[in-house]
């Protein structure tokens, strides 16, 4: 401006041809694209009758006054501050910051253009983990000329879906799975211990592709960390059940009435394609047996009961009634984390 008392107002667009990266754990956008900078410069204003009616001109740049608009963040990167609580099905936003240097806002204010958007991303190259749904645009004075572009972006999820989240709802449902395993197979310790170190596996690769946030937690670390306490509360109760099945000491009361809530379910009549008598038969040693172990259990004399007085297959009947408990109450456990945790996420 000839009279240095007039601001000079520049006139901002930006097109955005290629997001190449958004990296969670660092924190930072890197795309491609530039900047449409308008403004007026009166130094070199002429009248075209004056110059043959040349009305265009190309001037080198080392003669022609720029306002010297830079990203402030860095040059082809910008930090973003991730919320990373609906992790994968989140949303982000991500600030360009174009500053001037040098200037203050009596001199130079910086706007959208005149006519048309302020941002273009129609030759936007597709990224797969990413979809670029809306670019905002917002201009300040103070505490110098400013110009910010904000990117609203939404991830893919389809990747962490495929590969995290439904084998870690496969793995859910084999936690409970061991108390399916009878006892003799011996494998019932080993398949739970198994199961929970993947579960710190997954813990592990979930928290490698999240950056280190304590102002907000991701649900899905949440999840799979509960997932990994209630596989270590499985672990120790198939342990207990292993020692329980081989005790030789004294086996407390409790445990002999939980199981009897569920006793019935051993005595179930079963189809038989043997001849009817053979059926009542073993109908009626079935019910002899069942009453012989109600009245062990119910007996006031005896405030526990011990090894000598179970055999095998009464110690046999408790551990599969106790597995079944488990089975059932993990299994409803497991359901209810589960919904809670797409309630929240979706």
């Amino acid at each position: 401006m000839r009279d240095q008392s007039n601001t000079t107002s520049v006139h901002v667009s930006l097109n955005i041809f290629v997001i190449y990266d958004i990296d969670e754990v660092t924190q930072t956008l890197k795309v491609s694209g530039s900047l449409l900078l308008n403004w007026v410069d009166e130094n070199l204003m002429w009248e075209p009758d004056d110059f043959g009616g040349i009305t265009t001109g190309v001037f080198p740049q080392e003669y022609v006054w720029k306002p010297g608009i830079a990203l402030k963040n860095t040059i082809f990167t910008s930090r973003c501050a991730f919320d990373i609580t609906y992790f994968p099905f989140d949303k982000q936003t991500c600030e360009l910051r174009f500053v001037t240097w040098g200037y203050t806002s009596d001199e130079i204010r910086i706007m959208g253009p005149d006519t048309g958007p302020s941002a273009n991303w129609q030759e936007l190259i597709n990224n797969p983990e990413w979809t670029l749904v809306e670019v905002s645009e917002s201009n300040f004075s103070k505490p110098r000329p400013m110009m910010v572009f904000n990117l609203h972006l939404k991830r893919k999820p389809r990747y962490i879906v495929t590969y995290i989240i439904l084998p870690l709802l496969v793995l859910i449902a084999l936690n409970g799975c061991v108390f399916l395993l009878p006892g003799q197979s011996g494998e019932k310790t080993s398949y739970a211990i198994t199961v929970f170190l993947s579960f710190v596996v997954f813990s592990t690769i979930v928290q490698e592709t999240l950056p280190v946030n304590s102002e907000n937690v991701c649900y899905l670390s949440v999840f799979v960390t509960m997932q990994i306490i209630e596989s270590a509360v499985i672990t120790i109760v198939t342990i207990l059940l292993v020692r329980l099945e081989s005790c030789t000491g004294h086996i407390p009361k409790a445990i002999i009435s939980i199981a009897k809530c569920f006793d019935s379910w051993q005595y179930r009549p079963i189809k038989d394609v043997r001849s009817k008598k053979s059926n009542v038969i073993l109908e009626k040693q079935k019910l002899t047996a069942l009453k012989e172990f109600k009245h062990s259990v119910d007996s006031e004399d005896t405030a526990t009961i011990c090894s000598d007085t179970l055999d095998k297959g009464d110690m046999s009947r408790i551990i599969i009634q106790l597995d079944w408990l488990f089975f059932f109450a993990f299994f409803f456990f497991n359901v209810t984390c589960t919904s809670v945790f797409f309630g929240m996420v979706l």
